[in-house]
């Protein structure tokens, strides 16, 4: 009874400790370095001055992708459990922490989707809006992934379709957010074959083309050719896709997040690994954007094209492809950008204060208690009187 009385307050104060470890971890830990990234300040060096200064304020977005939310044919189930968990605290925390207008997801939002049942994806889907739940007020827009739909050989019209019905995503839409127009593209349907969804892509990507130009009043288009298009002040666009465009590798790429060696160095597979030189042609040539924000690679990139457009590749969010994952805080008006690029935690570094935390806890067990500090003092304190 005695050696009971004594060892029981040590293991409640053990208990204690180990949950207050895991509640640090697990939640506050997400708060202290998710706090520590501010949105970007506008810089007169993104600043497009040939283009009218818009009159609703700047718009302010947050850029994941790759989350990949396991199947049941890869991953252990602890695996999934603890990867969801991760990214769900995460895009909780900072829906809390930066309040963005609007949430863009860069495309392989599921890891087998490409493989799975229409009831099987229906269950990722309902996964995925649970993790990424948000208010109305923040808008979530979604680009389709090889790993959501299978490469272009694999890709079909129902995989297609069915994403696009879960997340209002064609082969090609454009979207106007605030003062400021965005273009989702599904890389997949970029091969230039003309089979039914890339034809649809193209004839798309030409209307959006179109319709741009009639924004923008240039002289090739007259009002004839506007007649059928609503008319709103230009802006020039925003690419969003999952593919990066044509690059040889990613050995000029300086981010914190890039791909380490010898991985950067390996050359990328056009329409693979990005799109081909022909796509990514085609994409500047249409659209004339500004700035283009991609994911796939699982590794972060920034890049200034030859033609000056600025390049911003997301690196996965899921720590099973990324130790160190990030995202990115972007800032948006007609004619100005600012981008900044946010870590999450370091499982590393979880895994070391795990093990710190749980042996300084285990070595608490060698002190005394409070409870039996006071019962050693009252046993002396008795004995003296008597």
């Amino acid at each position: 009874m005695a050696i009971k009385q004594m060892w029981s307050p040590r293991l409640t104060r053990l208990l204690v400790l180990l949950l207050i470890l895991v509640f640090y971890c697990e939640f506050l830990h997400y708060y202290f370095v998710l706090i520590l990234c501010t949105w970007p300040a506008l810089s007169s060096l993104n600043e497009d001055i040939t283009i009218a200064k818009g009159s609703r304020k700047p718009l302010r977005a947050m850029v994941i992708a790759d989350t990949h939310l396991l199947g049941s044919r890869e991953g252990h189930w602890f695996d999934k459990m603890r990867r969801e968990w991760q990214m769900q605290r995460v895009f909780q925390t900072s829906l809390s922490i930066h309040s963005p207008d609007v949430v863009f997801v860069l495309g392989d939002l599921f890891d087998e989707g490409k493989w799975c049942t229409d009831k099987e994806f229906q269950y990722h889907v309902e996964r995925f809006q649970r993790m990424f739940r948000h208010s109305k007020d923040v808008a979530l827009h979604a680009v389709v992934g090889n790993h959501d739909v299978g490469f272009h050989y694999d890709m079909t019209i129902h995989k297609h379709e069915r994403f696009q019905k879960a997340f209002n995503s064609p082969s090609v839409r454009m979207q106007q957010i605030s003062d400021s127009v965005f273009v989702f593209v599904n890389s997949m349907a970029m091969e230039g074959d003309n089979c039914h969804l890339c034809a649809d892509a193209t004839r798309r990507m030409k209307k959006i083309s179109q319709t741009l130009k009639c924004w923008q009043g240039t002289d090739e288009y007259s009002r004839e050719n506007c007649k059928d298009i609503e008319l709103f002040p230009y802006s020039r666009p925003i690419i969003l896709q999952h593919f990066p465009m044509y690059r040889s590798s990613d050995i000029n790429c300086s981010t914190p997040d890039a791909a380490p060696e010898p991985t950067k160095s390996v050359p990328f597979r056009e329409n693979f690994d990005c799109l081909s030189k022909k796509s990514t042609k085609q994409i500047f040539k249409s659209l004339n954007p500004r700035l283009v924000l991609s994911g796939h690679t699982h590794h972060g990139c920034y890049r200034v094209h030859e033609n000056g457009t600025p390049e911003w590749t997301v690196s996965s969010l899921s720590w099973r492809n990324k130790v160190s994952p990030t995202f990115l805080l972007v800032v948006v008006t007609s004619n100005n950008f600012a981008v900044r690029q946010c870590e999450a935690p370091n499982e590393k570094t979880v895994i070391y204060m795990y093990i710190i935390g749980a042996l300084l806890s285990l070595l608490s067990l060698l002190f005394p208690s409070m409870s039996s500090r006071r019962m050693s003092a009252w046993s002396v304190s008795v004995n003296k009187n008597s």
